[in-house]
């Protein structure tokens, strides 16, 4: 069903309404400005096309979707023969939604996608290769150079182009620097650089009333199974760690993963800082502990202005908060999960339909300063025709925001990133609900995982 344009809400990595122990599952945020135009060749041209109509899926945020919902307008405003049908879905149901799609011949011909499940539609040779060409850019080489290395890993395959990026960026630390200075501790100078760091500094910023936190010190996102993987993921890389040995086997249970998991949860055990249960975070807002003055410190994506304002305008006047890096195992190795969006084309798209995409998507992010204005702070993925423009350089600690997108570590490269991201959620349930045994854990975790991989071999021969 097509969601409404009058319920407007903020949307972070997506999830659906928390329960205590009853946590939902999740799957898994443009443009270019004309001044930078020359670098890509033509932006698209509007000339007359159709009559076709094809339809477009992505994603539900208050700031995001409506501003590719105007660009599609404006462009079939420009092409009186293309009707688009417009369709956006909650963040964790779209992916779902399309691979439904799929299996019952419903599938739009062109929708938005998280890199993460790149592999997914890729194994599956459900997308389409592109035409860098006919999106504006002299040469492979040339769109390679414009996207951070990260991304293109999997956006191009085999010297094809799957994918057309939109946004990416990396997950970022926000302190609460009225907290910081009340508890004596300065913002900057003290912001936590290490894992331990960020423990003893969460030890001094909770306030707990009996058994009861009214603030806790920090807070991992615990509401769906793309926010758990994209907070632990850096954890596992900073450990020496990795998701997948080189013949595909899973090594989450690894003496690295075990350190990771043991890190992941010592905000809870060892320091007790946190209650992962308590929490008045909503699928709109998972930030809204954050927000609401509940805890010191959260881990999210880029907070955009107008969240803060919607649920803290004291927050949002005084600007006392700020992003930093996430801490590290290594004080000067301090990297988050970066991950982003592609545009992509569904293979069974007609001849036709797939240049009119070619020809949307060029001119849906053939604006980026448009795009900044509408949707700031998020970051376009896009290296070229936005960062040094005066309009943008001005926003509060973009610094710290594009550092972020950039030493971000990618999220795990799979066709079964779907089952992963269950399984590790799962997982973390058990050792930060249930107190369970941590090696115990990621071995059930790492034999679920191999399960799962050996089903897709078996459904793809």
């Amino acid at each position: 069903m097509r969601n409404s344009e009058k319920n407007k809400k903020f949307s972070g990595t997506g999830g659906k309404m928390i329960s205590r122990r009853g946590f939902l599952k999740g799957v898994g945020a443009l443009g270019l400005g004309l001044a930078a135009a020359s670098s890509l060749g033509k932006v698209a041209s509007a000339q007359p096309k159709g009559p076709v109509k094809l339809s477009l899926w992505t994603w539900e945020n208050p700031q995001q979707r409506p501003w590719i919902h105007k660009r599609v307008k404006m462009f079939m405003e420009k092409n009186k023969g293309v009707q688009v049908d417009f369709q956006w879905f909650t963040f964790t149901d779209l992916g779902k939604k399309v691979s439904v799609g799929y299996a019952t011949g419903t599938a739009p011909e062109g929708f938005s996608t998280g890199t993460w499940l790149m592999p997914t539609w890729l194994t599956r040779n459900m997308i389409a290769p592109m035409d860098v060409k006919k999106l504006g850019y002299s040469s492979l080489q040339a769109f390679i150079d414009d996207y951070p290395k990260a991304f293109i890993a999997s956006a191009v395959k085999g010297g094809k182009v799957y994918g057309y990026p939109i946004y990416f960026y990396g997950f970022i630390n926000y302190l609460n620097t009225n907290h910081f200075k009340e508890a004596g501790l300065d913002p900057v100078r003290d912001q936590p650089k290490t894992w331990e760091e960020l423990g003893e500094v969460a030890k001094k910023l909770a306030i707990k009333k009996g058994t009861k936190f009214e603030r806790q010190g920090f807070k991992f996102a615990m509401h769906a199974a793309m926010w758990t993987m994209v907070q632990f993921n850096p954890i596992l890389h900073q450990c020496g760690g990795s998701w997948f040995d080189k013949d595909g086997k899973c090594t989450l249970n690894s003496q690295a993963g075990v350190r990771a998991m043991t890190i992941r949860a010592s905000i809870i055990r060892k320091y007790g800082a946190e209650d992962p249960a308590d929490t008045i975070a909503t699928s709109p807002l998972p930030m809204m502990d954050f927000l609401k003055e509940k805890t010191a410190m959260f881990s999210t994506h880029q907070i955009p202005p107008a969240a803060v304002k919607s649920q803290n305008e004291k927050m949002a006047a005084e600007e006392y908060y700020r992003p930093v890096q996430m801490p590290g195992v290594d004080p000067n190795k301090r990297y988050p999960s970066a991950y982003g969006f592609n545009f992509v084309i569904n293979v069974n798209a007609s001849k036709e339909k797939q240049e009119v995409l070619h020809d949307l998507y060029q001119f849906i992010m053939s604006d980026l300063i448009d795009c900044w204005k509408d949707t700031q702070p998020f970051t376009p993925a896009r290296k070229s025709g936005w960062a040094d423009d005066p309009q943008v350089k001005g926003f509060p600690h973009l610094d710290e925001i594009i550092k972020a997108r950039d030493n971000g570590v990618f999220l795990p490269e799979t066709p079964i990133y779907n089952e992963l991201a269950d399984i590790i959620h799962q997982a973390v349930q058990r050792v930060t609900l249930d107190n369970a045994d941590i090696k115990r854990t990621l071995d059930e975790a790492a034999a679920q995982v191999d399960k799962a991989s050996e089903e897709f071999k078996t459904k793809k021969s």
